[in-house]
This record gives structure tokens, C-alpha cells and sequence, in this order.
């Protein structure tokens, strides 16, 4: 039975090939395996690649700074995996990706933030450097405060009994309006005050 031939292209093995020293490629050439199974390790140097797909599509290989897996054709790198973590050097989680579950961000090991079935959650402060927009409400605890300023002059919040609009720096709490500012009871069905752009002050009484 033929087990090795030699072609216009290099050689063929009909069955298993067993390697116990090193497979040196040059020139740009390659291995094909058309099934079977590697036992052991396959060593690349720097920037030798191991190439996917039939236009050569997915590439794995070390550059000699960095370690890549590029897609470059016109595809997704697609991950697949129940259960996906991204960790660094000292083994800690960076990001920690669960199928059906949270997916979660860490930074020094304690996660920062996490998604869940409502939203996600953030532990810690929220930092920006634009505008965030809300598209909904924004639900702050009793005590829990919107604060305005760079040292937090003025302050929006409820104490869990009464709501405060409360101004705590050295300046003046200036409410604007164009025309009038009104002052309405809890459904709106009563005035209790209103003050008029060039016109009159009124304060009512039921």
C-alpha cells in the first residue's frame, strides 16, 4: 500500500504522519492537514502565521510585540463559547462574559460594571466628559442627591419626608422664566403663587 509520494508540489502521506523532531517551513509554504489529529505543540516564530479560510481570512500569529488574531476579510470575528474570560498576566478577571447571565467589566479584580436583566449596574462613580442623555426617568434614593457645580453648590434631592432645592455655596439661587414662575399645589388644581414678567405678584389663598 502507497503511503508516501512525491508531487509536483512537494509530497503526499496516505495515513499518519508521526513528527518527533521540528517541521521547518520557508518561503512562505504550508502544511495542509486534511483531518486527523496533532498531538503535541506546533511552534511559530515571529510573524509566521497560521492562516485560515480559503482567502486566507483569519490569521494567528505573534509579531514580535504583540500576540494577533486578525479577521481580514469581510466577515465578524466570531467568539463562541459559553462562558467567555478575558484575564491578564496575574490570572485576575477583566472581563468576565456569561451565556444567558451578566457580563461583567473589572478593574483590579472588583467589577466596575455589570449588565442585568433591567439595565446594568456601576459600582463606583460614573465620570464623563459629554453630555449623557436620559431617555426615561432618573430614580434617586431618599437622600440621594443631584448635585450642580464643581463643588457641589447646589443640590436637588429628597430626605425621604420633604424635597429640598437647596443652594450651598456663596451665591444666589436664581429661579428664570420668561413669562411667569408659578407656585402650584401637589395636582396642579391650585395656584398658591404666581409672579409675573412685568406685571403684578399674587398669592393666593384656596
Amino acid at each position: 500500500s502507497k503511503k508516501f509520494e512525491t508531487t509536483n508540489l512537494g509530497a503526499e502521506v496516505t495515513g499518519d504522519l508521526v513528527v518527533t523532531g521540528t517541521i521547518t517551513g520557508a518561503g512562505g509554504s504550508f502544511l495542509p492537514l486534511a483531518g486527523g489529529t496533532m498531538t503535541g505543540s506546533t511552534l511559530h516564530g515571529d510573524s509566521v502565521k497560521s492562516i485560515y479560510g480559503t482567502a486566507s481570512d483569519l490569521e494567528i500569529y505573534h509579531d514580535g510585540g504583540n500576540s494577533r488574531i486578525d479577521e481580514t476579510g469581510t466577515g465578524s470575528l466570531i467568539i463562541k463559547t459559553s462562558s467567555l474570560l478575558v484575564r491578564n498576566p496575574a490570572d485576575n478577571s477583566m472581563i468576565d462574559a456569561q451565556s444567558g447571565g451578566q457580563v461583567s467589566l473589572y478593574y483590579d479584580s472588583g467589577i466596575k460594571l455589570s449588565t442585568t436583566n433591567t439595565g446594568v449596574e456601576i459600582t463606583g462613580a460614573l465620570s464623563t466628559t459629554t453630555n449623557v442623555s436620559v431617555g426615561a426617568n432618573a430614580t434617586f434614593v431618599d437622600n440621594g442627591k443631584a448635585l450642580f457645580g464643581t463643588g457641589g453648590d447646589l443640590e436637588i434631592y429628597h430626605s425621604g419626608t420633604h424635597s429640598f432645592i437647596s443652594e450651598q455655596g456663596t451665591g444666589n439661587l436664581n429661579i428664570l422664566a420668561s413669562t411667569s414662575i408659578n407656585l402650584l399645589n401637589g395636582n396642579s388644581s391650585d395656584y398658591m403663587a404666581r409672579f409675573n414678567d412685568n406685571g403684578s405678584n399674587q398669592f393666593f389663598y384656596d
